[in-house]
């Protein structure tokens, strides 16, 4: 089944992806197959989708109470859960996981989900939020361990978004839960915009295998900047498209211009209505990607939804990678290849090179000379091979290349 015969599948993990979810609901119903799979019955009754869409896990051991941030508790609940998520992933052609990570059903059910696609052999992308400083080091820890032990080395690819980042540019008088309310929108709106670059069949899509070579086995952090627009809005006559530009280079939660001109890879995406024209996508685009240094990763996409009229949404998902290279071993084999091709194009160096001197002396028994040998085979094994056996010892001379060739 492909991308163009089922619609992509979004699935909330945990609170956090329960509300993003939720989000996500009122800001394009029916254009996604959304799922929300939750611990606690409150949070996932919250969620705005079809109650068939809502998964309770374990909810004969945890009675929906939830994982209290139990990561243990959390893996153990999902693992409950296999083949109901097998029932409910079956036959969609991406996923999209979305969550919070340092809690208990998110952190441990991430991996368990993740197994899941791989017996599907379901591409997987996780779209996830980090802990907030204050939260303490101790959720700080599982999210790394999580994103080490669980996802990065399998994952197709993990996009991650520090809480920190989030709420940095909002004014210190921001009603907490006004915050967290954009957040979701704001995470909501950046899960539409992957869904719309990878999904086929539209304007412009983003190519997946392309997308995963860049982010997998990656660390990385993210930024996020979304602005909506509609024709005749602004009061100086400026398009929807570039309105949308200007509101989505002051999205709070970009963090400023400065994200998009020092990142690593950039996400660009467009969608609007069906009078989504491919002249100003294409201007919008090509302007935007004027904020990304060249030697940046670019994708750009742009999709048509009915469901937004005359309204454009443009995204911007900022890609910063950590200093940590790649995550993991390398294939098996590896090192394999890249010796046969190395003595393929092997040239003889043209300088003088210098035999080093294995550091063997002749030994002496001393004080034990009197001692009685133990005799093996006519061999006295108090003694190292090299000397019992006369074997002649490198003096480390200095030797032609070419000598050492013939030698070998």
């Amino acid at each position: 089944m492909t991308m163009e015969q089922a619609p992509i599948t979004v699935l909330g993990l945990g609170g956090a992806g329960c509300r993003a979810v939720g989000a996500l609901e009122k800001l394009a119903p029916g254009r996604l197959r959304l799922l929300a799979v939750d611990t606690d019955r409150s949070a996932l009754e919250s969620c705005p989708i079809p109650a068939e869409n809502r998964l309770l896990a374990a909810a004969d051991w945890r009675g929906g109470r939830g994982c209290g941030g139990n990561v243990l508790d959390g893996q153990r609940a999902l693992a409950r859960e296999r083949s109901a998520l097998e029932a409910l992933l079956t036959g969609t052609p991406l996923l999209l996981v979305v969550g919070g990570l340092g809690g208990g059903t998110a952190s441990g059910g991430a991996g368990i989900v993740l197994s899941v696609c791989r017996k599907l052999d379901l591409p997987a992308l996780f779209l996830l939020t980090l802990p907030f400083t204050l939260e303490g080091h101790s959720k700080r820890r599982v999210a790394e361990e999580t994103l080490r032990n669980e996802l990065l080395e399998m994952a197709d690819a993990v996009l991650t978004l520090p809480n920190d980042l989030l709420f940095s540019v909002l004014p210190g008088t921001t009603p907490l839960a006004e915050a967290f309310a954009l957040a979701d929108r704001e995470i909501a709106g950046t899960a539409l915009a992957l869904t719309a670059v990878l999904r086929q069949g539209n304007l412009l899509a983003v190519n997946f295998t392309d997308l995963v070579a860049t982010l997998r086995r990656r660390k990385s952090f993210c930024s996020i900047g979304v602005g909506i627009a509609a024709d005749g809005e602004a009061a100086d006559g400026t398009g929807r498209c570039q309105l949308a530009l200007e509101r989505m280079l002051q999205s709070p939660l970009l963090g400023g211009v400065d994200k998009l001109t020092g990142a690593d890879a950039v996400i660009f995406s467009l969608i609007g209505g069906d009078s989504l024209a491919l002249g100003e996508t294409r201007q919008v685009l090509e302007q935007a990607g004027t904020f990304v240094r060249p030697e940046a990763k670019l994708f750009a996409g742009a999709s048509t939804e009915a469901a937004f009229g005359e309204r454009v949404q443009l995204c911007a998902l900022t890609i910063k990678f950590d200093a940590a290279e790649e995550v993991g071993r390398p294939l098996a084999g590896g090192s394999a290849r890249k010796g046969r091709a190395a003595r393929k194009t092997a040239v003889e160096p043209a300088v003088e090179v210098e035999q080093l001197k294995f550091a063997l002396d002749t030994l002496s028994k001393g004080m034990m000379d009197k001692t009685t040998p133990v005799i093996w085979n006519g061999e006295d094994l108090d003694f190292p091979t090299f000397q019992r056996r006369n074997v002649m010892i490198d003096t480390g001379k200095t030797v032609p290349a070419s000598e050492l060739k013939k030698q070998a």
